[in-house]
């Protein structure tokens, strides 16, 4: 059996795959006051304190806002109607379309 490394999906590959769109409002899982800008390349716009920072990535940004270590794909949501879903269900159809691209 062959052994196929995977590559790990960035919000930017997301972001260009059109399954999200850059300026969209994140929202913290644990407190949707807690919001962020997502950015072109995959990075979130953050203010902390009346000032701005950019985090290059969700794990990164979900660390500054919780002090401890953090899976920003389920960290981050994101309002779709009426509900918030979690980031990870845009990774995850991020994967089923290059499955099917692949096959």
């Amino acid at each position: 059996m062959k052994f196929i490394e995977q590559q790990d999906i960035t919000l930017e590959m997301v972001i260009n795959a059109g399954l999200l769109k850059p300026g969209i409002i994140l929202n913290a899982a644990s407190d949707t006051n807690i919001t962020g800008i997502l950015n072109i390349d995959g990075s979130i716009e953050l203010i902390i304190k009346s000032s701005k920072k950019v985090f290059p990535s969700p794990s990164g940004v979900a660390r500054a806002v919780r002090n401890i270590s953090v899976s920003g794909w389920v960290f981050w949501k994101v309002l779709e109607g009426e509900k918030f879903v979690e980031r990870i269900k845009y990774k995850q159809k991020y994967l089923s379309l290059t499955i099917n691209q692949i096959h």
